[in-house]
Parts: structure tokens; sequence; C-alpha cells
């Protein structure tokens, strides 16, 4: 179980991570869409940042920051983006200036995209830095292709 102290929600139900570097930078990511919407670095400048318009109550993606687009990039067969800013990730480790998401097949995500995969995204804060990773697995037998993009 992950450390919760830094998980919080929105007025709006939708739960976040704040993440603090001893440095001072910091950085909120969102469970909803497993999107950074903020990062500001040491000195105090603001990288990233959401639309005012933007919806943060789940209703659609949260507009800004950096989206994933994932299992597809723009138009195709399944809806525009994929599905992976649609849905809730999974705080799978909590640290003060970094998490792990985690976003396995759900029955919303087999609807549009039948293949066994796990996918984890990490976002860790340096003093002016925030460093992202995404790792998708294959955990079933039969190989497959995607796409995989941070939309800003």
């Amino acid at each position: 179980m992950p450390n919760t102290d830094s998980l919080k929600k929105n007025a709006d139900g939708l739960e976040y991570v704040s993440l603090r570097h001893p440095s001072g930078s910091l950085a909120e990511v969102y469970c909803f869409g497993g999107v950074p919407t903020r990062f500001q670095d040491a000195g105090g400048t603001e990288w990233l940042t959401i639309r005012k318009d933007s919806k943060l109550d789940g209703s659609k993606p949260i507009s800004g920051g950096m989206a994933h687009c994932f299992p597809q990039f723009g138009p195709g067969v399944l809806q525009q983006h994929g599905f992976a800013r649609n849905v809730d990730w999974e705080v799978a480790k909590l640290g003060e200036s970094s998490v792990t998401l985690k976003l396995k097949p759900s029955a919303y995500s087999k609807g549009m995209w039948d293949k066994p995969f796990a996918a984890t995204f990490t976002v860790a804060l340096t003093d002016y830095d925030l460093e992202t990773k995404l790792v998708v697995d294959n955990t079933g037998d039969v190989p497959f292709d995607f796409q995989a993009a941070l939309h800003r």
C-alpha cells in the first residue's frame, strides 16, 4: 500500500497527488487520466498548467497538462487519443517527490481494445525537471501494436 499523505481530492472529488521536492519544486498529478497538471521549478517558474476551461470533475479528459494518448494517438478505430486519459489510474507507489501510477484493462477499456496490458507511469521531481517514464507491458501471449504519447 503506497503512502497516501500526498494523495488529495479537488473540489469535485477527483484524486490527485501533490509532489514536492526538497529544493522547492512542486507538481500535481491527477489519477483521472494519469495527468501531470502542474509543474513549478525550484526557481518558481510554472512550466505546466491546464486550460482555464478544463473540467476537473471526471466528465471529460483534463485539457492541458500532459495527457496520455494510449493505445492510439489521433483519430482511428478507438476514440480520439485512446482511453488512458478517460480512466482512473491506480497509485502504485508514492513518495514525497515521485509517484508511480498503474493502468490495467477494465471492462471499459476491454470494450474498445481487448489486449492484455499493464501500463506504468512514473513522475519524479528534481530541482528544475519533471521526469516522466511510461512503460507498457504485454501481459498476454500474443503480440500487439500500440501508440503512446503525452499530449499537451
